[in-house]
Parts: C-alpha cells; structure tokens; sequence
C-alpha cells in the first residue's frame, strides 16, 4: 500500500512538472519580418491622431490627415521585432507643427494581433513608454 501512495506521489510530481514547463515549450519567438514593410494605421491616443505609416527601403513615412502632416524618418531595425526611427524629414507640415529635428522614437512589437501588433514605443522627447496597436492595411 505504501509502494501504491509513492507511486502516485510520483506522478502527481511530473504532472505538475510537465503543467509549469509546457508553456516553456511551446512558447514561439515572435515573427515580425512580415511587418518590416507595407502600410499601417496606428491609432495614437498620445498623439491624439490616427496616423497612416508605409514602410519601405529603409524609411517610414507617416501622414497625420487631422494634424495636416507629413514626416518621413529613417528606420533602423535592431532586431526582427525592435527598430528605431529617425527624422529624416517634415514633407508637408500645414499646422506648424515644431517637430524636433532630433526626434528618435524606438518600437519594441511586444505581441502579435489577427491584424498587426501590439508596440511599446518610447521617444527621446517624452517620459516614459506608451503602447499602442498597428493595424497592417496593405
């Protein structure tokens, strides 16, 4: 009887074992390639705009309809799913907008969503991260 108790003290240990470390085994590293180019819609609460961003050849050009703009930044991928952008230049600025000619905004893509992602983005002219979801439109 005490062989049979051991026992399954036994497999209750590997069942819990098994449950802590499957997630372990399955969990996948993002795959962010597809969105390296093409057309996105972020929806910038902080900003207070939707913005329609296409990447391509090593830049990212944003328009902002509400706030009559148009800036193009270089990007820089550090890996498959962080990149940085760079001002590289205002094309259309209606608004007067005074946008720092060295504005850097860095982009971590922190999961993957049916239709994009979810980014967590810091700038070097504000505090702090925000978060925001990019929808891929073409």
């Amino acid at each position: 009887m005490v062989q049979f108790y051991f026992c399954m003290v036994q497999k209750i240990i590997l069942f819990i074992l098994l449950l802590n470390t499957a997630p372990a085994l399955t969990a996948q590293p993002l795959d962010c390639y597809k969105f390296h180019e093409g057309k996105f819609r972020i929806n910038d609460k902080r900003v207070g705009a939707v913005i329609v961003a296409e990447r391509k050849a090593g830049y990212q050009t944003e328009s902002m309809e509400s706030l009559k703009a148009i800036v193009r930044f270089k990007i820089s991928w550090s890996s498959d799913c962080s990149y940085t952008l760079t001002i590289d230049k205002v094309i259309r600025n209606e608004n007067k907008i005074p946008f720092p000619t060295d504005l850097t905004v860095t982009i971590k893509i922190i999961s993957l969503t049916s239709s994009g992602y979810i980014q967590e983005a810091t700038s070097s002219i504000t505090n702090g991260s925000y978060q925001s979801e990019v929808v891929k439109i073409d």
